[in-house]
């Protein structure tokens, strides 16, 4: 990733992303996750498996879509305040706070919460900017220096998941699960996805 990357709308992009808070469960049960592959729900050999296969299914329909399903709290870092918006990736933003901190310019080294801000929960990703006629505070501009946290996700149920992202999983489950390897038995032809139509349709682009 380039030191300062410059977006769209020439704003600086996030340095890094990570989730630091996990979803408590997963879009697809084990239940469900059963029912797809025909497995009798009395047996239980290949639960932890199946369920393996399942986190790992949501972990690739949130990295193509770009989104994510579960609501969760993700956590973005930037060397310096932009000239105005900031996007929050991984849409969509739901409730929760959202909480600014930053190292000043003025020598203290320790972070300084900052909610002067505005928010644009309808905005794909979600935006926030300065307040009118405000600007972003001067920070010290080192690495990640300016730390970012928000919750994201549909919701705290499945349910709450389109239905094309949560067939997709059921459809990479049951690939996964008929074929335990990446080419098919026999020749090296590699396993048909047969998801990408799906993702699309939930895909908004890349913000990036």
């Amino acid at each position: 990733m380039r030191y300062y990357e410059i977006v769209q709308r020439q704003n600086l992009r996030y340095r890094s992303i990570r989730r630091i808070t996990e979803p408590v469960i997963e879009p697809i049960s084990l239940a469900e996750a059963k029912s797809q592959l025909r497995i009798d729900p009395d047996f239980d050999a290949d639960d932890q498996y199946v369920m393996g296969l399942v986190s790992a299914a949501r972990y690739h329909v949130e990295t193509v879509s770009d989104r994510t399903l579960i609501r969760s709290q993700w956590q973005i870092k930037l060397d310096a305040f932009p000239s105005w918006d900031i996007e929050l990736p991984r849409p969509p933003i739901t409730t929760g706070d959202i909480v600014v901190t930053y190292i000043p310019s003025d020598g203290v080294y320790s972070p300084v919460t900052f909610t002067d801000f505005r928010q644009d929960r309808d905005s794909t990703p979600a935006v926030i900017r300065p307040q009118w006629n405000r600007t972003w505070p001067p920070c010290r501009g080192a690495e990640n220096d300016v730390t970012i946290t928000y919750w994201a996700g549909y919701g705290d149920s499945g349910l709450s998941v389109p239905a094309p992202a949560r067939h997709a999983m059921l459809m990479l489950i049951g690939g996964w699960f008929a074929n335990r390897e990446s080419i098919v038995q026999g020749s090296l032809n590699p396993v048909p996805m047969a998801v990408d139509m799906l993702l699309g349709s939930i895909n908004w682009g890349q913000y990036r």
